[in-house]
């Protein structure tokens, strides 16, 4: 069974449903008893501050609010998934019992952005923590370029650089296996995605985020998701347990995508 403590708990019930509901999970404290603020605290106000050297500050535990239940909810406004018809056939098979995350695995970028996630910053590299699993990216600023070739090894995670343009922090991340699922509903990408986001601080509490896809074996062109995170002002990241998960091979219900892209081959043909 998947035990997971405070806010992550609250957010993985909230989001994974109807899914969740089929799975046992343990009591937890409400989020208003959190230490150090709740989901119901509203994002502070104020300009954004910056470092000495006049960069933006962006260190602090942030949460988008609305969760990422589907990333077609984050495509600009008329836009849909630009899925090859390859995809469509991987995904029509799925079941919610593949869904990595109930099997205590890594989660994609953006997925675990509905579970808070702290940025913090050295000289040399940038760190994104992750309530969800403990996950962790650490991201080269040293200006170094990605490994090539066979030195590239693929990963839950993949291989993240990043630079600054002006007040907005870009992350370039390649090297990417085809495991993770991008969502609650299922859909998936392939070991060639590249990712480039990009994160500004617009203010003290708000963070907005672009997330560029461009992954030619599993989606057509490019496509961006875009999301707003808020400061969660004092608080912390709670600790996150995952182990002897017994519960997913009861769910035999096709994923939500499955039955999206069963739907979409239909009209193909």
């Amino acid at each position: 069974m998947r035990q997971a403590s405070g806010l992550a708990l609250v957010i993985v019930i909230a989001l994974a449903a109807p899914l969740a509901a089929q799975i046992s999970v343990p009591k937890t404290p409400p989020p208003q008893q959190r230490a150090g603020g709740s989901i119901t605290t509203k994002a502070p106000t104020g300009p954004a501050p910056r470092k000495p050297n006049g960069q933006p500050d962006l260190d602090g535990v942030w949460l988008r609010r609305a969760g990422i239940n589907d990333i077609a909810d984050l495509l600009p406004r008329g836009e849909t998934l630009p899925y090859l018809p390859a995809t469509l056939t991987r995904m029509s098979v799925m079941k919610a019992q593949d869904d990595p995350q109930l099997k205590c695995l890594p989660i994609a970028t953006p997925r675990s952005e509905p579970y808070p996630f702290r940025i913090v910053e050295t000289p040399t590299h940038i760190f994104l923590l992750t309530e969800a699993v403990h996950g962790y990216r650490q991201v080269f600023m040293d200006g170094r370029k990605h490994a090539s070739g066979e030195d590239l090894q693929p990963s839950w995670l993949g291989h993240s650089i990043g630079r600054w343009e002006g007040n907005t922090l870009v992350v370039d991340t390649v090297g990417f296996n085809d495991q993770t699922w991008f969502d609650n509903v299922g859909h998936v990408h392939s070991d060639m995605m590249h990712v480039v986001e990009r994160f500004t601080r617009v203010d003290l509490g708000h963070l907005n985020a672009s997330v560029v896809v461009d992954d030619p074996g599993a989606y057509s062109r490019p496509f961006t998701l875009s999301y707003t995170a808020e400061l969660m002002p004092n608080a912390e990241l709670l600790e996150y347990i995952c182990d002897n998960e017994q519960d997913a091979s009861n769910i035999d219900a096709p994923a939500d995508a499955a039955e999206e892209a069963v739907t979409l081959l239909r009209g193909r043909r």
